[in-house]
């Protein structure tokens, strides 16, 4: 959004069937949800960054439930509720697919440096042993303890980021690829005409107060 739009107002809603976690997001336009400077289509197009990152934060919070909703409510809106389904699960699948490239990349740079560092190992270790027979003992002694320490260093760092560097980048991509799949309801309540517009997921229709008893708004 641009500087002088109000973020997205937010409030959670802690509750649902058992296994479920609902979070909810209020905005006064659903335009607000987006990334006003995208130039995309809606159904296309980014989230607004201070409303994804409260959704994120949200449901990281959240893992161990079995199933995700995002329940969001506007006081208007001309966007259609299936647009902004659309770009929540196009948002985050492109992002857990940054993650992926991240996690990969890292795992090749992890990877060269642990060779780097195999090759200072060696080479520091060759180093010592010379110098015990070039120098004496307690010259070399020295010298020695400290070509001992750089070798372990240049393995410590790479075998780090191997063995453990993945891990975050995992868990983010994991959360992505949740947000991507979770279910996506949108309400918009025209306070001003007195209807109220309920739109479930996979839904495009509106149901208004003078609805059937079986539209059930969510």
């Amino acid at each position: 959004m641009t500087s002088s739009a109000k973020p997205p107002a937010v409030r959670i809603r802690r509750g649902g069937s058992a296994g479920t976690a609902t979070v909810s997001v209020r905005v006064r336009d659903l335009a607000q949800m987006f990334n006003s400077l995208d130039p995309s289509p809606f159904w296309d197009r980014d989230l607004d960054r201070e409303a994804a990152q409260f959704i994120e934060e949200e449901f990281g919070d959240k893992r161990a439930a079995r199933q995700w909703h995002l329940s969001v409510h506007a006081s208007e809106s001309a966007i259609p509720a299936a647009d902004l389904r659309s770009a929540v699960a196009r948002y985050y699948q492109r992002m857990a697919g940054t993650s992926r490239r991240r996690q990969r990349e890292q795992m090749r740079l992890a990877q060269l440096s642990l060779l780097g560092g195999a090759t200072i190992f060696v080479m520091s270790m060759g180093a010592r042993s010379v110098l015990t027979r070039l120098l004496p003992h307690d010259t070399s002694s020295l010298i020695g303890e400290g070509l001992i320490i750089l070798a372990w260093l240049a393995l410590w760092r790479p075998t780090e980021s191997l063995v453990y560097g993945w891990v975050p980048l995992l868990r983010e991509r994991r959360l992505y690829e949740r947000l991507a799949a979770m279910r996506v309801s949108v309400r918009v309540d025209m306070s001003a005409s007195g209807a109220s517009h309920a739109l479930a997921p996979g839904d495009t229709s509106v149901a208004s107060d003078d609805a059937p008893p079986d539209a059930n708004p969510v």
